[in-house]
């Protein structure tokens, strides 16, 4: 068993709290605040983040494809990764006065992942044969150790309420060629303004450059304290090893997940 450490909204140096595969909520109120997370699952413990995607029987896949099956693969299944929030149900107005909410236009997520290519087969196979032909192709190149995905996705008519719920995806494609997850985090913004604080779940010890994540992931909040940071704005100017790849994360609406219980999701901002 793995030990993952999580880093969310009560983030202190020496008295970091661990979780098994979630993320908690728990930040005080802040001023003008309308959303708090709840929570956010994906990566850590015994968090099934590998999860194959509502599929047809056998009779659809010879249907598609004039065969019997699929070719098996290892690594066919898709990364899930979801965060949950409540939204007041009194905001106040331009003057300060309370009133009553009855929905938000939008809500923007942005999503951040930092993917461990050393955790790839395929890319150790790559690594191995390029090594052995002379290449520079594989762990001889610094850039392709880490990959950092990011997304912000606008969601539409939000309610007031406790069950709210929103997800991305990573493609089995790309997941058996980046590896597995070292980092999943989600900030929240109406107009703009960020809402609490960004929840983070980190692999315990987790280092790049043997730079411990959990120190250059921070940030000194308005109190003095540290609180994480927007590090996917920042992290690739630490290090060289981390690469961002575009057009990677997905909305769950997006993939064959939207399948399966849609109704429960907050429905994306039509373009």
């Amino acid at each position: 068993m793995k030990i993952w450490m999580l880093l969310a909204v009560t983030l202190v140096c020496a008295g970091g709290a661990y979780a098994q595969g979630r993320s908690r909520g728990g930040s005080s109120a802040q001023p003008n605040q309308l959303i708090r997370i709840r929570e956010i699952t994906g990566v850590g413990g015994d968090s099934d983040y590998t999860t194959a995607a509502p599929q047809t029987d056998a009779k659809w896949k010879k249907k598609i494809n004039h065969t019997d099956n699929y070719a098996k693969d290892d690594a066919k299944g898709w990364h899930y990764f979801e965060v949950a929030y409540e939204v007041a149900n009194i905001g106040t107005d331009s003057t300060g006065a309370k009133k009553p909410i009855l929905a938000i236009p939008e809500v923007e997520i942005t999503y951040a992942l930092l993917y461990d290519m050393r955790k790839s087969k395929i890319a150790a196979s790559v690594a191995g044969n390029a090594k052995k032909a002379g290449g520079a192709i594989g762990w001889d190149n610094p850039k392709q150790l880490y990959s950092l995905f990011t997304e912000t996705i606008t969601y539409t008519t939000i309610t007031p309420g406790r069950e709210h719920y929103a997800a991305v995806c990573v493609p089995p494609a790309a997941t058996a060629i980046y590896g597995d997850p070292m980092v999943f985090s989600v900030e929240i913004k109406v107009n703009g303004e960020r809402q609490g604080d960004i929840a983070t779940q980190i692999v315990g010890n987790a280092a790049i450059d043997g730079k411990k994540l959990a120190d250059i992931m921070q940030e000194r909040g308005p109190d003095g304290k540290p609180r994480m940071a927007a590090w996917w704005e920042r992290i690739e100017n630490l290090s060289e090893s981390v690469v961002r790849r575009e057009g990677i994360l997905r909305d769950r609406s997006m993939t064959p997940f939207v399948m399966a219980g849609d109704q429960y999701y907050d429905q994306v901002k039509a373009e």
